[in-house]
């Protein structure tokens, strides 16, 4: 009586981790986009998560022929090592996504489209070339407006 309840039980656990890794694998794939690189470690760790969550519902229900074929010792010490192998690996895939460097995002141009510049030179890197003209440091003279011609200074004016 016991035995069953615990089956029934682990069952549920494992089912109700399946729903909640697929409900992750489609989330971050939503992100994918954004997240880059994480998203995919994240997706990847999701996946063997829900692997390792197959590999407990399967359990449940061959646990009895896996005592009959191995022993309750073997039976037991093979679930754990392969349940310890899918979570090590998956919790780690998870970590690294979020740890992953994230692409900075692009400003949007015309029609939403990123922006791309191409890639200076490295001598113009070097000579500050690719820069904007700077202002000059006296006013811009209106279209049309001429100065009057100025003397030499030093000298009076000639008459």
């Amino acid at each position: 009586m016991v035995s069953s309840s615990l089956t029934v039980i682990s069952l549920i656990t494992a089912f109700l981790n399946v729903i909640l890794l697929i409900g992750g694998v489609v989330l971050i794939a939503m992100r994918r986009r954004e997240q880059g690189r994480g998203a995919v470690l994240g997706i990847s760790g999701c996946v063997v998560l829900l692997l390792g969550a197959v590999f407990s519902l399967l359990q449940g229900f061959l646990q009895s022929a896996l005592v009959d074929v191995l022993g309750i010792g073997g039976a037991v010490g093979l679930s754990v090592l392969v349940s310890s192998i899918f979570h090590l690996i998956g919790v780690a895939l998870l970590i690294g996504g979020v740890v992953a460097r994230r692409d900075p995002p692009r400003p949007a141009g015309p029609q939403g489209w990123p922006q791309q510049q191409p890639p200076a030179a490295p001598w113009e890197q070097q000579q500050g070339w690719n820069q904007p003209p700077q202002q000059p440091p006296y006013p811009q003279q209106q279209p049309g407006w001429q100065n009057p011609p100025q003397p030499p200074f030093g000298q009076g004016p000639q008459a």
